[in-house]
């Protein structure tokens, strides 16, 4: 992994703070799926937590810097104070090539619409029920509504292959963004309750999108059918040069 303060070697002091905010994504030939997002994420972020915009062409010279040549990686851009920008690079990723099963837990992320950093309990929650043999944590409200994953947005297949989002605390993402932008999209509480009456469901992040086999001990229907044009559809967004 390479990590740049400011276009320089990162000290070990700059990656100290539990305090900000980050982005994720994925690069591949040199270009990132909805970029303008991402960018758009840290800017909002950014003047929310130090009350200043982060320029958006900033960010993407540091991290054509940060790449150096690199044209596939795994990029996070990361902000723990107002003035310094610290972008880190390794191998690419890819999604999870089995349907996924989840277990749910009693959580919610607080400031949940910012991608910020200090997540220890849903990474806590996400090892728990590895150990217990799932795959990753569901987080849920107080009163048993779906939230969101522990790391991915997580969507319900209508019969018609449109998507269902839980209206419930979550991080607006980029991939789920650009879902919306390419499948009919609606959002409204999923109780934990009815997620077995949907056609399938599917986790999506900056990675990419995955099956859900089950929730807790209720299975759901393979995705498969309904998935694949969902995929395409997204695979056919551009991919931004950086």
């Amino acid at each position: 992994m390479r990590i740049e303060t400011d276009g320089h070697p990162a000290a070990p002091s700059d990656l100290f703070s539990t305090y900000g905010h980050f982005t994720a994504m994925q690069v591949r030939d040199g270009g990132v799926q909805g970029l303008e997002h991402h960018l758009g994420r840290l800017d909002a972020a950014h003047r929310e937590l130090f009350d200043r915009p982060l320029p958006g062409e900033r960010v993407r010279d540091l991290v054509r810097h940060a790449l150096a040549g690199t044209a596939d990686a795994s990029v996070r851009v990361t902000l723990r104070d107002a003035e310094h920008v610290v972008v880190s690079v390794a191998d690419p990723n890819r999604p999870p090539a089995q349907p996924q099963r989840l277990r749910s837990v009693p959580y919610v992320r607080p400031f949940a619409h910012l991608k910020h950093l200090g997540g220890f309990a849903q990474i806590e929650w996400a090892r728990r029920v590895r150990r217990q043999g799932y795959d990753d944590a569901v987080l849920t409200t107080p009163d048993g509504a779906v939230a969101e994953s522990s790391i991915a947005n997580i969507g319900f297949l209508e019969p018609d292959g449109s998507v269902v989002w839980p209206d419930a605390p979550q991080l607006h993402g980029t991939a789920m963004r650009l879902v919306e932008a390419t499948t009919p999209s609606v959002s409204r509480p999923v109780p934990l309750a009815e997620v077995g009456g949907f056609a399938g469901a599917f986790l999506v992040n900056s990675i990419g999108v995955v099956a859900v086999a089950s929730i807790d001990d209720v299975p759901l229907p393979d995705a498969s059918p309904l998935l694949t044009p969902l995929v395409d559809r997204l695979a056919a967004v551009p991919w931004d040069a950086v």
